[in-house]
């Protein structure tokens, strides 16, 4: 038998497409920023999920342990942890997430995170919307190391006297657990918040339908804000929050010279109008210099 190409017909399989470079790059970003997304939402769901546990745990502890070390310096700390613990879990941060990652997902619009909430009588206080909700818990988590850490350099010195084995070593794991959640926690709080205030930057165009109407409406950031970047630095043993004021004006007024520049597809055209009326006041003006 001879050896030969096959005939493409009914028994053979169709041959394989070729794939462009470029739609494979544009895929293979476009899965990799919805996976990097999908996998900040899922360790912060669970990290707080852990976070809960180990305050009910420490709140256990302390009202468990309250009499007999109320006097104590490491004890002092421990209630510094829980009340930081209560102020986090109280902020609200699963309800935050819910509204911030259905906009950095598309499937919202970014100026819904950008209004405040409602206020109601089991909530009393300041209204703020969800994008000041996690400066603000990103605030917090920057705050929380530092009690955390003089709390175990106190309860290290119980252990090495071997005062109170079994409490100390119950608090210091705990401790080393809520350390480690913490830093985690504000590490991709700060990723998440800088994304979506990059994103509530820009021009938004919504698109509304209604009975067969179609109507589009644009969303522009404010001028007169400045909007804060957050980012994270290591030192020494900790993660330390840094915040700069980026200023918006500056960058809409490059956008707009350059929409409104003479390589700008759009040109503007002086009306016949104006051009008419403006030749009387010339003639007054030159009759008055005579």
């Amino acid at each position: 038998m001879g050896t030969g190409t096959a005939p493409e017909g009914e028994g053979y399989p169709p041959p394989p497409r070729s794939h462009t470079p470029s739609a494979m790059s544009q895929g293979s970003e476009a899965g990799t920023a919805a996976s990097g997304e999908g996998d900040e939402e899922k360790r912060l769901r669970a990290a707080l999920r852990h976070l809960q546990v180990e305050a009910g745990v420490l709140e256990r502890l302390v009202y468990k342990h309250r009499n007999q070390h109320r006097g104590a310096a490491y004890f002092q700390y421990l209630l510094k942890v829980r009340r930081d613990l209560k102020l986090l879990l109280g902020a609200g941060l699963a309800e935050v997430l819910n509204a911030v990652f259905p906009v950095l997902a598309c499937r919202k619009p970014a100026n819904t995170i950008l209004v405040p909430t409602k206020q109601t009588k089991k909530k009393p206080g300041a209204n703020h919307s969800h994008h000041e909700r996690l400066l603000g818990v990103a605030r917090l988590l920057s705050q929380m190391s530092e009690p955390v850490m003089k709390a175990a350099i106190q309860i290290t010195f119980l252990l090495a006297r071997s005062f109170f084995v079994d409490l100390c070593t119950a608090v210091f794991s705990l401790l080393a657990r809520v350390r480690v959640l913490i830093q985690q926690m504000l590490l991709d709080v700060v990723s998440v918040y800088n994304k979506v205030t990059d994103l509530t930057d820009r021009k938004q165009a919504v698109k509304i339908s209604i009975s067969g109407v179609q109507a589009f409406r644009e969303y522009y950031p404010s001028m007169n804000d400045a909007c804060t970047v957050l980012e994270c630095v290591w030192v020494k043993d900790k993660f330390i929050l840094h915040e700069k004021v980026k200023d918006i004006c500056q960058e809409t007024q490059v956008e707009d010279q350059k929409c409104c520049g003479p390589e700008s597809p759009i040109q503007y055209e002086k009306s016949r109008r104006n051009e008419l009326a403006s030749q009387p006041a010339r003639r007054c003006s030159s009759r008055a210099i005579r």
